[in-house]
């Protein structure tokens, strides 16, 4: 399991998931002692940023395999429900034949309907294929057209003044 990128959740806040780590060599009352590593895994308000712990902790090639290895042992076990990878939710359609619309139409389609922003969002993270650069220009054009008409003086002097 390639641990790069992944987000943990747990349903816990404050959840710590020990991981047996490779073995070291440590010395008690004078004597060395070979033990294995304890790495732990804190996560924070339910979630813990994998690549984040690694670097906090620096942790060694030898201990992120470790860390990769526990996590998958853990993930596909049926059993355990404490943490799972959490996955960005993907933004619905902006209408029910979006994907089925040609590509130059679904600018016209979205100024008239009001989904620009709606139509960004699902174009840049919920599309299969990826997103458009044609698709996306033309409608952050849009958005960027609907932003500077929205800022009129004169109407936000007017909403001050209303009340």
């Amino acid at each position: 399991m390639d641990i790069t990128g992944v987000v943990l959740e747990s349903k816990y806040p404050q959840f710590h998931f020990l991981i047996k780590g490779p073995m070291q060599q440590v010395w008690r009352d004078g004597f060395p002692v070979q033990e294995q590593k304890i790495i732990d895994l804190s996560f924070d308000r339910y979630l813990l940023e994998v690549d984040v712990a690694a670097r906090e902790q620096e942790w060694t090639a030898e201990e992120r395999e470790s860390v990769a290895r526990g996590i998958e042992v853990s993930l596909n076990d049926p059993s355990f429900r404490d943490m799972w990878v959490h996955e960005i939710p993907k933004p619905p359609l902006p209408w029910p034949t979006y994907d089925e619309t040609h590509h130059n139409q679904i600018p016209s389609i979205a100024q008239a309907t009001g989904m620009v922003h709606a139509a960004i969002a699902y174009e840049q993270r919920g599309r299969e294929g990826g997103p458009r650069e044609s698709v996306v220009s033309k409608l952050q054009q849009l958005a960027d057209e609907v932003e500077v008409e929205s800022r009129d003086p004169e109407a936000e002097a007017e909403e001050i003044f209303a009340n």
